[in-house]
């Protein structure tokens, strides 16, 4: 409200803005005819203005580092779902089978990123199938407010299913999280997020599969309780691409870990002593599945060990594009290609090829850029007229495989701002003001999205022929700098009629090139269809009856 911002709290996920009335604005108003006599009283008008929109301030995660700082990752800017499944038991995996079974736990853990409305959260769901086999299933559920929650399942491997030396039992995993009310994103609202993982365990009866790597120097007794060898790791990697292999999951029951051993037959680079590490595989290996082995020592000695395996796919880039800025008519929108390769086989730029058309709403030429999209990065482009409209985008890389993407999205009108001011519809001439009536008027407008009104013209029309209608009468213009809450004075009995006429200025980044003065939107009062109605806009202004005294 102008200067006045009033008090903002927030009630269940709500923002509340309270203002108190009388406010500090006002303006002197004309009172009513039984209050005016003898000048013992007087009017004042008081005001508020409130637009539909506010500034919000919101309290995000905040990082402080210092020296040189490397992220594995930009943080997300939208909310998104993060799963993880570590399998705890067997430990190591594979084991050996011993008994009628072997005991399988896994741990699934969700973490919300991107978003920190933990009052949305109405549940979490946690979904563990085995593939195959029995196609035993369990389901559990987390219904506190918070941005990460876990869950571990319990399985077993019957000695039954083990009809060879070597057995893998893969399990699929889905962790979902649902909200009370829809979250916006930038594909529109979404009421769930969901992730699915897969993982494995394995058995064997007499020749382990695979050989854990050790580290020399660990004692031949220890006493204590061994160590957890946990691995985080994709499923799929794509030939040529950088895979972050991951142990600092790995824990210790009464201790903590000391050292990391790591097994990568088949891959490119080295994973040292360290939780984890790079690795990434040749074209040549397409189609083949390869073991990550870890050993883990604890501060007693003792070890702990797991694998996981992955499979080497095709090294196919990702054509993607995103499209920013303010999707509406006239303003500047940028077009990102946003698509990836393995960072082995790069996309090949002059090979790109990006086009932009009319779906529907505009046509072609109503989308506007300089240059041309070939060997696109970046670019402003700007479309006048709303509508739905779609970019494409072709890619290729030095593997020799190409891929395509679209996007579709919707420009939004440049909506005409909404007039409406407040006169009194009766006011009185003043002999101590010239004989004069000064007319206080209070402008109500807005704009409907959140553009600048930067000019009002005000005019008025006086019914000279007392007829009852203003249409044979010629438009006067009293101000024209852009005042809020003008002032006029009128010396004539009889009834006038007010036009505010006002003018947008774009209240979003445009592209000057491309667009006029005519493209700023501007409306009136007295213009259908959003005219104001003619009693509002009128005032009637007279003279006061005489005050007759009696003297007997």
């Amino acid at each position: 409200m102008k200067d006045d911002p009033g008090a903002v709290s927030i009630k269940n996920g709500k923002f509340i803005i309270t203002y108190t009335v009388p406010s500090k604005y006002r303006v002197p108003e004309e009172v009513s005819e039984g209050f005016g006599k003898g000048g013992h009283a007087k009017g004042w008008l008081y005001y508020i203005t409130l637009p539909y929109y506010f500034t919000a301030e919101a309290k995000l995660t905040s990082y402080s580092y210092a020296g040189t700082v490397t992220f594995d990752y930009a943080p997300p800017d939208q909310p998104t779902l993060n799963g993880t499944a570590t399998l705890e038991k067997p430990s190591p995996n594979p084991i050996k089978l011993e008994g009628s079974k072997v005991d399988v736990k896994i741990n699934v853990k969700g973490e919300l990123l991107g978003y920190t409305n933990s009052s949305n959260i109405e549940e979490w769901v946690f979904y563990v199938r085995e593939k195959d086999g029995s196609a035993k299933a369990d389901m559990k559920k987390e219904y506190g407010k918070m941005l990460t929650a876990t869950k571990s399942f319990d399985f077993q491997i019957p000695a039954s299913r083990v009809t060879s030396d070597s057995f893998k039992q893969d399990y699929a995993l889905t962790v979902i999280i649902r909200f009370k009310n829809p979250v916006i994103t930038k594909a529109g609202p979404i009421t769930s997020l969901e992730q699915k993982m897969d993982l494995s365990a394995g058995v064997y009866k007499t020749t382990n599969p695979i050989t854990y790597p050790s580290i020399p120097g660990t004692p031949t007794k220890p006493e204590g309780k061994p160590p957890i060898a946990r691995i985080s790791a994709p499923k799929y990697v794509k030939a040529g691409s950088d895979m972050m292999v991951y142990g600092g999951a790995s824990s210790d029951p009464d201790g903590y870990i000391t050292d990391y051993a790591w097994g990568t037959p088949g891959a490119q680079g080295e994973i040292g002593n360290t939780a984890r590490g790079y690795i990434w595989y040749t074209r040549e290996q397409v189609g083949q599945t390869y073991p990550i082995m870890l050993t883990v020592v604890d501060n007693d000695g003792l070890t702990g060990s797991t694998s996981i395996e992955v499979t080497v796919i095709e090294p196919t880039p990702s054509a993607s594009l995103e499209i920013s800025g303010s999707l509406k008519q006239n303003r500047k929108t940028t077009l990102t290609n946003s698509s990836t390769s393995p960072n082995r086989f790069p996309i090949i730029k002059s090979k790109t090829q990006v086009t932009i058309s009319a779906v529907s709403g505009g046509t072609n030429a109503d989308i506007k850029y300089s240059g041309s999209l070939a060997e696109l990065e970046s670019k402003d482009v700007l479309f006048r007229k709303p509508g739905k409209y779609r970019a494409t985008i072709h890619v290729e890389n030095t593997a020799g495989y190409a891929a395509d993407g679209e996007i579709t999205f919707d420009i939004a009108p440049d909506e005409v701002p909404s007039v409406y001011f407040d006169i009194p519809q009766k006011m009185y001439r003043d002999p101590e003001k010239g004989n004069k009536a000064i007319l206080q008027i209070m402008d109500r407008s807005f704009s409907t999205d959140k553009d600048v009104l930067n000019r009002r013209i005000w005019e008025y029309r006086y019914d000279s022929n007392n007829d009852g209608r203003f249409t044979d009468e010629r438009w006067e213009i009293f101000s024209n700098e852009n005042e809020i809450a003008p002032k006029l004075e009128l010396n004539q009995v009889g009834r006038y009629e007010i036009r505010l006429t006002v003018f947008e200025e774009f209240g979003q980044p445009t592209i000057e090139d491309y667009v006029t003065e005519a493209d700023r939107r501007s409306a009136d009062s007295y213009t259908d269809p959003i005219k104001q109605a003619l009693v509002e806009r009128t005032v009637e202004i007279d003279n006061r009856a005489p005050e007759v005294d009696w003297d007997l």
